[in-house]
C-alpha cells in the first residue's frame, strides 16, 4: 500500500535526502551569501566536524544501550515481516565501547557499513561532512573568481552528469545566492509565476511518479537530484509555501527533523519491532494493525526526537566555544584572505548578476 504509485513522491526516501543535502549547503553559505564574512566562514569549518559528530555518538549510543539493554528485536521481527534483507541486516554484532567510539568518530564518514554501523541510516553522513567542506572551500576562492557565478553552473552541471551527490550542495549555495540577491523575492511578486509555480509543482509530482517506470530514459542523470532542485527552487518562489514552511508546525518539524533522523531507527529496532512480535504472536498483524503500529512508532520517534535535541542543544554549546577559543589565540586581522581587500569582495559577490 505505501509503495504504491499515488504514494511514491511523497514517501520516496531517496528524494528525501537529496532535499536535505540542497537545504545544508544553502544553510551553510547563506550567511556568507550576505556578507562577505571570513572570519564567520572559519567558524564554520571549525564547527562543523563536532556539530555533526556530537549527534552522531549521541543517536549511536542510544543504539548501543538499548544492544545492551537487550530490547533490540529488529532480527525476529524481520522474518516475521520477510525483510531479512533490510532490516534483519542491521547491527549483527557484539556492542562494545570501543566500536562505538571508533564508529562515532571515524568509521561513520571514513567507513560506514552495515558490519560496523550502530545506526546504518547513517551513510549520508560522509557525504555531508565532504559536501560541506567543498562548499566551504568554494566560498573561501569565490570572492577571488572573475566569474563566480559561471563556475558554481559549471561544478553543478559537471557534478550532475557525474551523478554525484555533491551536486546538490551547490545547488544549494546557488540558490543562497538567490536568495541574497532578491530572486526569490522577485519570482514571489510576480502575478504570473504565482500559478506557473503551482502547475509546476503538480508537473513535478505527475512526472516524477511515472519516472519510476522508464528508469532508462534518466540513466545518465540522478533523477532524484534533478526534481529535488526543481522542488526546492518552487518552494522558495511561491509564497504559499514560503508562508505554509514559516508556520509554527513546520518550523517545529525542521527543528526535530535532524534529531528524527538520528533517532528512529533505534525505535524501529526497538519498540516498532516488539510490537511486530507481539502482535504476531496474537494473530492479529493485518493491515489495521500494521497502521497502528506505524502512527505509535511515529509518535514515539518524534517525542524521542523533541527530547533528544533539548540534550543536543547542551551539547553543542560546549561546541560552539571552539571558534572563540581558537581565535582569541590569533591576531583579529588575520580572518583576511592573503592579499584580499574585504571592500572589494563585499563589492564583488552581490554585484554578481545571476542569470
Amino acid at each position: 500500500m505505501f509503495r504504491s504509485d499515488f504514494l511514491y513522491f511523497l514517501l520516496n526516501g531517496g528524494l528525501a535526502v537529496t532535499v536535505f543535502f540542497i537545504l545544508s549547503g544553502d544553510a551553510l553559505s547563506s550567511a556568507f551569501s550576505k556578507k562577505t564574512d571570513f572570519r564567520l566562514l572559519d567558524s564554520l569549518v571549525i564547527k562543523r566536524y563536532f556539530r555533526l559528530t556530537v549527534p552522531i555518538f549521541l543517536s549511536c549510543a542510544i543504539v548501543y544501550v538499548l544492544m545492551r539493554a537487550g530490547v533490540n528485536y529488529s532480527l525476529a521481527a524481520a522474518k516475521i515481516i520477510h525483510r531479512e534483507d533490510w532490516l534483519g541486516s542491521f547491527i549483527l554484532f557484539e556492542p562494545d565501547l570501543v566500536s562505538l567510539l571508533r564508529y562515532s568518530f571515524y568509521l561513520v564518514y571514513a567507513g560506514h557499513s552495515n558490519a560496523v554501523s550502530y545506526n546504518p541510516f547513517l551513510w549520508t553522513m560522509s557525504i555531508e561532512l565532504v559536501g560541506s567542506l567543498l562548499v566551504f572551500l568554494y566560498l573561501y576562492v569565490s570572492t577571488r573568481l572573475k566569474a563566480p557565478n559561471k563556475i558554481l553552473y559549471g561544478v553543478i552541471v559537471f557534478l550532475l552528469v557525474a551523478q554525484s551527490f555533491y551536486c546538490l550542495f551547490f545547488i544549494g549555495v546557488l540558490f543562497a545566492r538567490y536568495r541574497a540577491n532578491g530572486v526569490f523575492d522577485r519570482l514571489r511578486a510576480s502575478r504570473t509565476w504565482r500559478f506557473a509555480v503551482i502547475a509546476l509543482l503538480i508537473a513535478i509530482a505527475i512526472i516524477y511518479t511515472f519516472s519510476k517506470k522508464y528508469p532508462h530514459f534518466w540513466q545518465y542523470i540522478n533523477i532524484n537530484a534533478v526534481f529535488a532542485a526543481a522542488l526546492v527552487f518552487c518552494f522558495y518562489a511561491s509564497n504559499w509555501t514560503v508562508g505554509f514552511f514559516s508556520s509554527k508546525f513546520s518550523r517545529f518539524l525542521g527543528e526535530i527533523s535532524f534529531p528524527l533522523y538520528l533517532v528512529h531507527f533505534g525505535v524501529i529496532i526497538s519498540l516498532t519491532s516488539f510490537l511486530t512480535i507481539k502482535f504476531s504472536e496474537a494473530g492479529i498483524l493485518d493491515t489495521p494493525h500494521i497502521c497502528l503500529i506505524i502512527l505509535i512508532s511515529i509518535a514515539a520517534s518524534i517525542a524521542a526526537a523533541a527530547i533528544f535535541r533539548r540534550i543536543e542543544i547542551s551539547a553543542l554549546k560546549l561546541v560552539n566555544r571552539l571558534p572563540a577559543c581558537l581565535f582569541s589565540m590569533r591576531n583579529p586581522s588575520d580572518h583576511l584572505m592573503p592579499q584580499e581587500d574585504p571592500s572589494l569582495a563585499l563589492k564583488r559577490s552581490p554585484a554578481e548578476s545571476i542569470d
